[in-house]
């Protein structure tokens, strides 16, 4: 039952931070520059998360990640599908892998 109780304020402690903004924050209040500037931050802030990790995810070959991210961001500048810009990377990658390069 401890656990239970924990695992409850645990939830409850990370839920509030998220919730309490949307009750506090007037959107339409909000300068539009300042608006643009918070629109682009979850593009920033998952560019940060992954790209790091998709430099090292063909281990001893940088040449290949990096050509792999190249696909990925030509994919999804063309199309709007994340599955799609996943996929054809993935695609990519393999046949770099597969031609021997690198």
């Amino acid at each position: 039952m401890e656990i239970l109780v924990f695992v409850v304020c645990m939830g409850a402690v990370t839920y509030l931070p998220r919730l309490l903004p949307f009750y506090f924050v007037d959107v339409d209040r909000i300068p539009a520059k300042l608006r643009l500037f918070l629109s682009f931050i979850p593009y920033a802030a998952l560019g940060a998360l992954l790209f790091p990790g998709s430099m090292g995810a063909v281990s001893g070959k940088p040449l290949v990640s990096a050509l792999g991210i190249a696909a990925a961001v030509i994919a999804a500048w063309f199309n709007e599908s994340i599955i799609l810009t996943v996929l054809l990377s993935v695609i990519a990658t393999f046949i770099l892998l597969s031609a021997g390069l690198s």
